[in-house]
């Protein structure tokens, strides 16, 4: 793996792993994917390059000569915008160029592999037909162990907190905070951070003096 190559790596899977909020991540990592155009510039490969990112990824820079990086997936649903991420690099050759490309997303927090990303960067570059990437399910909705979504109400007082898909959460005098579910392990950063158990049911969640009921 060249050093560039393992540049991006680490960066990628840093980002990736430091913005994982509901379940351990791993990284899915493609590479190896070399295209040879006999004829052509390394102007033509730049355009091509930025353009098959921007087709597939919100965020797309050239952070070196002849080197382009997309980050942030496209794709509706995806809550992180650092799930997947692409580099296309082109090299000068004979009358023409060499172009290679990379991908990696994160799983399982993303519904399509890296090699799934590459391939379409790859028929986008050449102009070939696509195969769309998958998308998410929709997120669950109602009383459920899967996500703390919805309006919780304390059972000791008056306020409500409003947690969203996002992990994040605003009570009823605007204050802002997040969560993290662990299985019914719920961390909550909310004026400190706390430690509360989700019910089997999901309609409650309790701990370090704090109980909820989601209205639903």
């Amino acid at each position: 793996m060249s050093g560039r190559l393992q540049r991006f790596a680490g960066i990628l899977f840093c980002a990736l792993i430091s913005t994982s909020a509901v379940a351990p991540a791993s990284v899915d990592l493609a590479t190896g994917i070399r295209h040879v155009v006999p004829t052509g510039t390394i102007a033509d490969c730049d355009s091509k390059a930025s353009a098959a990112l921007g087709a597939y990824l919100q965020h797309v820079l050239s952070p070196t000569q002849d080197e382009w990086v997309g980050t942030g997936p496209k794709t509706e649903g995806i809550q992180s915008d650092t799930t997947s991420a692409g580099t296309i690099r082109c090299f000068a050759h004979a009358g023409g160029y060499v172009v290679t490309f990379t991908c990696s997303v994160e799983a399982p927090n993303n519904p399509y592999t890296a090699t799934a990303l590459c391939d379409d960067l790859l028929n986008n570059f050449e102009g070939q037909p696509q195969i769309p990437l998958a998308t998410p399910t929709p997120p669950p909705s109602g009383c459920t162990t899967a996500s703390l979504a919805g309006v919780w109400q304390s059972d000791n007082s008056k306020m409500t907190l409003t947690l969203d898909q996002d992990g994040e959460l605003t009570d009823s005098d605007n204050v802002i905070g997040s969560w993290v579910l662990n299985g019914l392990n719920v961390k909550l950063t909310y004026y400190g951070y706390h430690n509360l158990t989700l019910s089997s049911d999901g309609k409650h969640m309790s701990g370090s003096g704090y109980s909820f009921t989601r209205k639903c």
